[in-house]
């Protein structure tokens, strides 16, 4: 088949980046033709796969622009991994803006939350979401949790019918070293982390999302425990935020990593108090790596969370004493148990099932 896949831009440290490149060589991989339609890629095009450059733009013009340019190109169907009106299938791997603005009201400033109305940048992202979930085109929405597809309901009256829910699925065989013994050695020593300490993670980037400051704010109250922070965003304002915490000793700022299965081995759990991620695909890295998961209800990886065996789910981001006894009962669970996430041949299935489905 001819397939085609939208999505603004590639590399390698986005959630939803990462999994456009999963996507795109598997398909390929199974003889595929893939079509990509993206205003760059960063790094190499996989074999097999045309990419299709559209010039940056504004986001309506630029799903414009990449309609077009998908119609020209005799596809036998599409999916869109951004909000493009007129798209048969739309994968809403960025969850839902209008339910990000709800979740992330409580934690701003009064005369913040009323410039959500006003901001330009958010009144045409959500005429965008609107427009692309009520095109008589859209055939299917590929929600990547089931809290995803619940806001897609709730907010856009999407039928449910047309909903399937497919988690993202991880990288097996990038991750399989994070299960064995001597990765953990190893990275450990490589980082000179003391025997004995307790380490938690805090991977992924935009950290203020993610909940970085809820996180320091634990620590304060885990007082044997390190904090690796590993991802891309700006370091500095968090630095001196954990040294006004009196923390700034125990936190250890790593970078943008390419390698995460040393780190999900070396740490004793993975942390992210997340104000809203439609599903963590660090979270499914560490349940995958048999590492505990300390995460919020506003997580759609949450449901795949079992409590007390892989992990525990807090509240909300800002209940910041439950977050600390979650962190507490998290690092006390063993590591290297088994989880079942999606694989990525089940996902590719599930994924190529809907695009054959949304052809026309």
């Amino acid at each position: 088949m001819r397939l085609g896949l939208i999505r603004y831009k590639y590399d390698f440290t986005g959630g939803a980046e990462r999994v456009l490149g999963l996507l795109t060589r598997g398909l390929a991989e199974r003889g595929h033709q893939v079509h990509v339609m993206a205003s760059a890629w960063l790094g190499k095009v996989p074999q097999g796969v045309s990419l299709h450059e559209i010039a940056p733009a504004k986001p309506a013009a630029w799903a414009a622009s990449a309609l077009e340019m998908a119609k020209g190109l005799s596809l036998d169907s599409f999916l869109s991994m951004e909000r493009v009106p007129g798209c048969p299938v739309f994968r809403a791997g960025d969850g839902v803006h209008a339910a990000w603005l709800e979740r992330r009201a409580p934690y701003e400033s009064r005369l913040k939350r009323l410039s959500f109305g006003l901001n330009p940048k958010h009144r045409a992202l959500l005429d965008l979401e609107r427009r692309t979930l009520a095109a008589p085109e859209l055939r299917h929405v590929i929600a990547i949790s089931h809290m995803v597809a619940q806001e897609l309901g709730r907010f856009y009256q999407v039928p449910s019918e047309k909903i399937k829910v497919i988690y993202n699925a991880v990288d097996e065989q990038e991750l399989t070293p994070a299960r064995q013994s001597q990765t953990r050695r190893s990275k450990r020593e490589e980082l000179a982390l003391e025997q004995g300490r307790p380490v938690l993670l805090f991977l992924g980037s935009g950290w203020e999302r993610k909940g970085l400051a809820f996180a320091l704010h634990a620590l304060v109250r885990l007082p044997q425990t390190l904090l690796m922070v590993a991802g891309r965003d700006r370091p500095k304002p968090w630095q001196k935020k954990a040294h006004a915490l009196g923390v700034a000793d125990r936190v250890r700022f790593l970078g943008l990593q390419k390698k995460v299965a040393p780190l999900l081995a070396a740490a004793d759990a993975l942390v992210l108090p997340t104000i809203y991620d439609p599903c963590s695909i660090a979270c499914l890295e560490a349940l995958y790596a048999g590492t505990p998961v300390v995460t919020t209800a506003a997580a759609g990886a949450s449901e795949l969370v079992e409590e007390g065996i892989s992990g525990a789910v807090v509240s909300a981001a800002g209940e910041v004493e439950e977050l600390a006894a979650a962190c507490e009962k998290a690092l006390a669970l063993s590591k290297g148990f088994s989880h079942q996430v999606p694989s990525q041949k089940q996902w590719l299935a599930e994924t190529m099932a809907v695009l054959e489905d949304g052809a026309p």
